[in-house]
């Protein structure tokens, strides 16, 4: 992916703290493009990891002197128990549409602030489990936003994750900082077997 320029930060990233969106986040940031990030709390096991994770990034950038607007949403979302199925259980966690809810209020949220771009980290993995990670989806969420100037994007959609780990490495992403597992275990930590642990290794 050859870094773009741009006149003014125009994209939102949604940054849930996982690998995939710290380093999408922080490609848009190198490449001068990152308007703002958005962040949803909803219930699920590593609610509390995600969101540390998303603090440690936006602190870092600020240290920096990146001083990249933070959204943070607490939003409703139902048949979410597949989330909280069992520390180390391998296979997917679908959530019906959660991907829709989240691009549809970050629609909202950048026409509100002036970015033109939503993106977010769909990625070859993601397409045979997530119906809201396939192309397909993504092109028809990004026509409907067209008619309030808004494309969204998912810029990983063919790449899996040891090409997105080297983009990240390369543009400098604190990807340490990321949390990538469904379900903690016990002791906080990251149960090493789930399906978001195997695929972010």
């Amino acid at each position: 992916m050859e870094p773009r320029m741009s006149r003014r930060p125009d994209v939102v990233v949604l940054l849930s703290g996982g690998l995939d969106s710290i380093a999408l986040a922080h490609h848009a940031l190198a490449i001068g493009r990152l308007r703002a990030v958005a962040h949803y709390v909803y219930p699920h096991p590593a609610q509390s990891q995600e969101r540390r994770a998303v603090s440690e990034v936006c602190r870092q950038w600020h240290q920096a002197g990146h001083y990249v607007e933070r959204a943070e949403f607490p939003i409703t979302l139902h048949a979410h128990g597949e989330l909280g199925i069992g520390v180390g259980v391998e296979g997917p966690r679908v959530v019906p549409m959660r991907n829709l809810v989240f691009l549809s209020h970050a629609v909202n949220y950048a026409a509100g602030i002036g970015a033109t771009e939503v993106w977010y980290g769909a990625t070859a993995e993601d397409v045979a489990s997530y119906p809201d990670c396939r192309p397909d989806f993504v092109a028809t969420v990004s026509g409907m936003a067209a008619a309030w100037g808004i494309a969204v994007r998912a810029p990983f959609i063919d790449m899996r994750r040891p090409q997105i780990r080297q983009l990240g490495e390369d543009c400098g992403a604190p990807l340490a900082l990321a949390w990538s597992c469904y379900q903690p275990t016990q002791t906080g930590r990251a149960c090493g077997t789930c399906d978001s642990c195997t695929q972010g290794a």
